[in-house]
């Protein structure tokens, strides 16, 4: 039988401003039903040698302080050949400036939860074959492009007010891209919010509860391939 791989799921926040016990339980189980793939569950990214023990890693974070000996490990774990799979506020990190230039992208903002239309960017990309263009309620995030490498797969186009009165102009935001990074390389997907009426920055009001798109199917499949993906049983 061959060897299992290990799975690093990393998912969490110090501020608990999403669900992650729900994007936990979903993501292990993505995990799992991937078969032959052990799963190993952080909090945040500092047990630099679980992560480079692991043959992916998989996260689900937000504002997560990242220590610079965490960032040189996620670092050599892509370099080695390592592949991440990224979801939601993962790229929403907190006094660490290494790591939005190797997830390629820094969360800014975004508008109040609402249902837009995710396109798909490049309908000729195996990693999407069979999926159309698709209605999603979830938050539109608005991230700045960092290292201008970035391969968009999905995107939504928007323009308006985000959270704290930032102004956009109406542009294409990426909702699912990869960049190479050493020998491996990022798979980030924008979409994903959960949250319980609790969870929140203490000083806003309670929110609806929303699950975001995780019940939709085209969305679990978007998870299922981010997993196989990151697993490398698909190609980069």
């Amino acid at each position: 039988m061959p060897r299992p791989l290990v799975a690093a799921l990393v998912c969490g926040s110090p501020h608990r401003n999403h669900d992650f016990d729900f994007a936990r339980l979903r993501l292990a189980q993505a995990l799992y039903d991937a078969h032959g793939i052990r799963t190993d569950c952080y909090n945040d990214y500092e047990d630099s040698a679980g992560i480079l023990g692991a043959d992916l890693l998989v996260s689900y974070t937000s504002q997560v302080p990242v220590s610079d000996k965490a960032g040189t490990a996620i670092r050599r774990f892509l370099d080695r050949g390592g592949r991440w799979f990224a979801l939601h506020a993962s790229n929403s990190v907190a006094g660490n400036h290494a790591m939005p230039r190797i997830l390629g992208t820094r969360f800014i903002s975004h508008p109040k939860y609402m249902t837009f239309t995710v396109k798909v960017t490049r309908p000729e990309e195996p990693l999407l074959q069979g999926i159309g263009d698709f209605e999603v309620p979830d938050e539109l995030y608005c991230i700045e492009d960092v290292t201008e490498d970035l391969d968009v797969l999905l995107h939504a186009r928007w323009g308006g007010e985000g959270f704290d009165g930032i102004q956009f102009g109406e542009a294409d935001r990426p909702m699912l891209y990869r960049r190479a990074v050493g020998e491996g390389g990022v798979l980030y997907l924008a979409l994903g919010h959960a949250n319980r009426p609790y969870d929140k920055p203490p000083h806003v009001p309670e929110q609806p509860d929303h699950r975001g798109p995780w019940d939709l199917p085209v969305f679990q499949d978007l998870v299922k391939r981010g997993v196989e993906w990151a697993a490398q049983r698909r190609p980069f």
